[in-house]
């Protein structure tokens, strides 16, 4: 998000030179402004400022509800003050920052984008007097503009992300298919001969040959696990590519829906999730006639819930714990749950996991 806040509000883009001209009066800089984004805490930390005139503002931690910034992160829409020090509908804890900056009043908006909250764009005049209605619609303008641009780029960054992921899957699958298939044949038709060999020096040979072979194997998974493992850093990328590379091999349709802003997680669950989402779509291409399927996730405030569903009728041996076993045992180590959900028409069904945070 950061990258794409430098983009978005590249010195020379479109927008900064916009948000130049609302910040300048006569050639005077008579506003300051910054972007803060969301932080793993809860909160925002500010990223990108124009028209500063200290070093306080740049990387300040504000908490949700902190201020007018926090304040519109909270409740997210349009909301100023006009008299910055004596506002009752705001908290103080960066009094002495605005003062420093000379700042006295203040407009925010937020930056957003299908329902989640990007950051919070603010700006702080140092002269005195209401916001008339055309500064107002300026500044929602420019958010809204920003949101569009930070949509773009984000959604951008996930299919970069999950083409990589799902390229990086491809190539490791065919070197486990391709090389790993060669050396287990090369391995057995070195064992056959060892035990053929009736020159002593021939067998230690190949004797030796096959502990070579069996050390460049367990080389190679190495490689395919470690490869694996350095790509389950972006939970909503792992499984956006899972669910892409599904749809593109069997051909049915299949959409991946995120509720919420996906937090950011540990290995073992971003693992466990993408396992989940994986064993769980196989089943749906081995065990049913679907011909639509989906894979939900929504950040809830105590744990994340999983589902996915299909048009097809449950077949009978997709139980609880059976065919998931391995990804249930996963999820359990975690603290949380796998559980199977029949559709009451009879046309479909549901299978559903729950990983507290």
């Amino acid at each position: 998000m950061l990258l794409d806040i430098r983009t978005v509000f590249d010195p020379r883009s479109v927008l900064t030179l916009t948000l130049r001209d609302v910040l300048e009066t006569d050639g005077r800089q008579s506003a300051v402004s910054w972007v803060a984004l969301p932080d793993p805490n809860g909160g925002l930390v500010i990223e990108h400022v124009l028209g500063q005139r200290t070093s306080q503002l740049r990387r300040l931690g504000i908490g949700a509800g902190q201020g007018l910034t926090g304040r519109v992160f909270e409740q997210p829409s349009i909301h100023w003050v006009e008299e910055y020090a004596k506002s009752a509908s705001i908290t103080h804890e960066f009094d002495h920052i605005i003062e420093a900056e000379r700042v006295r009043r203040m407009i925010a908006a937020p930056l957003s984008t299908e329902g989640q909250v990007l950051g919070v764009l603010s700006v702080g005049r140092r002269d005195a007097g209401p916001f008339n209605d055309r500064t107002i619609a300026h500044v929602e303008q420019l958010a809204q503009r920003a949101s569009f641009a930070l949509g773009i780029a984000k959604k951008s960054r996930d299919n970069a992300a999950a083409a990589a992921l799902a390229e990086r899957r491809r190539i490791s699958e065919e070197i486990h298919d391709g090389v790993s298939a060669l050396l287990f044949s090369i391995s057995s038709r070195t064992e056959k001969a060892h035990r053929r060999a009736a020159d002593q020096e021939l067998a230690q040979e190949l004797e030796t040959l096959q502990h070579e072979i069996a050390e460049v194997s367990g080389m190679v998974q190495e490689l395919i696990s470690g490869w694996h493992a350095s790509a389950t850093t972006d939970l909503r990328a792992e499984v956006q590519g899972v669910v892409d590379d599904f749809q593109h091999r069997t051909g049915i349709e299949t959409v991946a829906v995120f509720l919420g802003a996906v937090p950011v997680l540990d290995t073992a669950r971003v693992e466990a999730v993408t396992r989940f989402v994986a064993v769980t779509l196989a089943n749906v291409e081995r065990h049913s006639t679907a011909r639509r399927a989906s894979v939900t996730l929504a950040a809830l405030p105590s744990r994340l819930a999983v589902a996915v569903s299909n048009d097809g009728p449950a077949p009978s041996q997709v139980r609880p714990g059976i065919g998931l076993t391995g990804v249930e045992a996963r999820i359990t180590c975690l603290g949380g749950d796998v559980s199977v959900v029949d559709d009451e028409t009879g046309e479909g069904f549901t299978i559903r996991a729950r990983i507290p945070l």
